[in-house]
């Protein structure tokens, strides 16, 4: 088999989205804003664990709406928007990974709020110590499989997610030492009763949301775009395996037998996670050519099936602007943060929908309005 090699003058394909973001999140930096981080627990989880969820606006439709009588939106606050389709995958993702179905399954089954909860808890130390694990397996084959030559930068796009993982080797021996020892103190001692009044509901917070957006994000910020997919299936399964032969195998008597609904509750989460997942190595290949061995050679972005606005009815729609008729349409607001003006105008049965950008794409140009909730999601008035 022939090398995969490049022509000479073309550009590198994984200087390209979604390999690398064309304008990195600008953040706070510096003592003041690592120290407000420290003190709320969330903020420091999102700075080492990637984002909750993505903003909704591009640095270019900041831009734009400022000319629409809408404030800028300042660079440092703008964040590059993930692909839609794929962004809806990953709330149902950490969810199911952070064991919905086990706790409700659980409800319903043994009729005990702590019973499920405890479990949980058994759980979230599992997660921690599972996922550094879990992103080995993840980032070994695409290192390996990388076609010669690419294999170092391969390695790098994996750098950022072996440094998440460490951080949370950490963590994970730190939360185990503390659940070890942090119960051996006496109940009138102040010295002991104080921090765990001032710390506890810190480190609660942090480690929720750690654990979250390690099954939302799956250590995959700032690297690989399928380490998040092929991560995220052996933490789950890892730690349902790890939960059966650690937890429940040790406490059940000789003579007891798991029932389907154990089965059911355990495996039902780690089956979700997978099928998400597939989906997600699906669309990273089909929307955005990326492959197991690199970007896959040739690829081109599927064209958007949007049914085009006659060019007349755009340059009339366009004088009416000019003329400040906008003031009074409706505006709406879709999943990215692209405001749409709704127009008098109909096409294809539809509503035209004017967006509010710098210049038209395939993507955000007039469009009826039941294309742009098709490919955009419903539109929110504003």
């Amino acid at each position: 088999m022939r090398p995969f090699t490049a022509p000479p003058d073309a550009p590198d394909p994984y200087d390209r989205p979604p390999y690398r973001v064309t304008r990195a999140p600008a953040r706070l930096s510096g003592p003041g804003a690592w120290a407000i981080d420290a003190l709320l627990p969330w903020r420091l989880a999102r700075r080492i664990y990637g984002p909750f969820a993505m903003f909704r606006f591009d640095a270019a439709d900041a831009v734009g709406l400022g000319g629409f009588g809408q404030p800028p939106v300042a660079a440092a606050l703008v964040e590059p928007a993930a692909d839609p389709l794929i962004e809806r995958l990953l709330l149902p993702r950490a969810l199911l990974g952070l064991g919905i179905l086990v706790f409700v399954i659980g409800l319903f089954t043994d009729g005990d709020l702590f019973g499920p909860a405890e479990q949980w808890l058994t759980d979230a130390v599992l997660m921690l110590a599972t996922g550094p694990v879990a992103l080995l397996l993840a980032c070994a084959p695409l290192v390996a499989l990388a076609r010669p030559g690419t294999r170092v930068t391969v390695a790098r796009l994996c750098a950022r997610p072996f440094l998440t993982a460490l951080i949370t080797t950490l963590f994970c021996a730190l939360f185990v030492l503390w659940a070890i020892h942090g119960y051996d103190y006496e109940p009138d001692s102040a010295t002991w009763l104080l921090p765990l009044v001032v710390f506890g509901p810190w480190l609660m917070v942090f480690s929720g949301s750690v654990l979250f957006l390690i099954h939302r994000n799956a250590f995959g910020v700032g690297g690989h775009p399928l380490v998040r997919p092929l991560a995220s299936v052996p933490l789950v399964w890892l730690t349902a395996l790890a939960h059966y032969a650690l937890v429940d195998a040790v406490a059940a008597l000789p003579d007891a037998h798991p029932t389907s609904s154990y089965w059911s509750a355990l495996f039902a989460g780690p089956a979700g996670v997978t099928v998400t997942a597939v989906v997600e190595v699906f669309l990273l290949r089909r929307r955005h050519g990326v492959g197991f061995r690199g970007p896959l050679p040739g690829w081109r972005p599927p064209p958007p099936r949007v049914r085009a606005v006659p060019a007349a009815l755009v340059e009339r729609l366009r004088v009416d602007m000019a003329r400040g008729a906008a003031a009074y349409w409706p505006h709406w607001t879709d999943r990215d943060g692209v405001v749409w003006a709704a127009t008098p105008a109909t096409h294809a049965g539809g509503q035209v929908m004017w967006p509010y950008v710098p210049t038209f794409t395939a993507r955000h140009r007039p469009t009826p309005r039941p294309e742009v909730e098709r490919t955009a999601g419903p539109l929110h008035p504003r």
